[in-house]
């Protein structure tokens, strides 16, 4: 009797392990999102990853909103490191900056920072989503509205977007657009790189240099585009609401859906790792009806079409 007792305790143990861990393996994964910010690109991006999470079962214990303080940042990092979610999304570069240097075992899901090459964002746990589109989509996309657009001007900073511009420009001549390089060393220098490629381009595009693009250099580039008749292309819709033609940019949405795409596949690995950095899989055409209107450009052909946004 006592045997049965026994060998009954020791199948109800086995079966009681058995069904533990499979309920291990299946039960919700958990996830904190850290923004930089309170914007709205920002707010896009984890309604997104909100939506995503609901059909990979992951949960999203807490959104913590940085409000752009490095105090804020390091106190939430402290507070992220007892609460031990499996995964974090980080949304900006405050947000991404901190969490690398002081979160190592715990994997980390980076978003919406501009020219993230320029801040080292590798590691074993980091894997990444790329601000900008691929060069490819963005020179596609304003070819639908500039045809043909041959020469492409562009202006940087050698030391802040060089390494941009030295992978834009082999893609560039792969789908026949010629890149016009003007380098400089300071914002002074805009307004004779403007002056220096006027007749050479079809089109001035700006790329994301600090440099280059400050509020008194834009407005300067701004007027003297419109004077000298050369669209201006952007990778923000931010600029294209301020005058700028056109922009390829991300769907923000559509990033936080990505990233949550990611954590599934980083989670359901055996052992959690990094997955590199990945380009959006999705992106808009911001368009500004009265700047093509100004510069004789007509945009019957893409209006209407679902991932053109239109301003003003």
């Amino acid at each position: 009797m006592i045997n049965k007792i026994r060998i009954y305790s020791v199948f109800i143990i086995i079966l009681w392990t058995i069904f533990h861990s499979a309920y291990c393996a299946h039960a919700e994964k958990t996830a904190v999102v850290i923004k930089s910010q309170d914007i709205s690109a920002y707010n896009e991006v984890v309604k997104g990853f909100q939506d995503e999470c609901i059909q990979n079962s992951i949960t999203i214990k807490a959104v913590y909103d940085l409000k752009g303080k490095m105090k804020i940042g390091q106190k939430t990092v402290y507070k992220i490191r007892n609460e031990k979610p499996d995964i974090i999304l980080t949304i900006g570069v405050l947000a991404t900056t901190i969490a690398k240097e002081e979160i190592k075992d715990i994997p980390i899901v980076f978003c919406m920072v501009i020219n993230h090459e320029r801040f080292q964002l590798s590691g074993l746990n980091i894997t990444g989503i790329a601000t900008e589109i691929s060069v490819e989509e963005q020179l596609k996309g304003f070819q639908t509205i500039l045809y043909p657009l041959k020469n492409i001007g562009v202006i940087y900073d050698p030391s802040k977007t060089g390494n941009l511009i030295a992978n834009a420009e082999k893609k560039a001549e792969d789908i026949g657009v010629n890149l016009v390089k003007y380098e400089i060393n300071s914002s002074e220098e805009v307004p004779e790189a403007i002056e220096g490629l006027t007749g050479r381009i079809d089109a001035l595009w700006l790329l994301p240099d600090s440099t280059v693009i400050t509020k008194k250099s834009f407005d300067l580039i701004k007027s003297t585009a419109f004077e000298k008749k050369i669209p201006l292309l952007c990778t923000s819709d931010v600029f294209v609401k301020e005058g700028a033609l056109a922009a390829v940019f991300s769907d923000y949405k559509f990033v936080g859906r990505q990233a949550s795409q990611l954590t599934r596949e980083i989670l359901e690995r055996p052992s959690p790792g990094s997955l590199g950095i990945v380009n959006p899989d999705s992106f808009k055409l911001a368009v500004n009806t009265d700047t093509a209107e100004k510069l004789g450009i007509e945009l019957e052909a893409v209006l209407g079409e679902p991932h053109i946004i239109v301003y003003p």
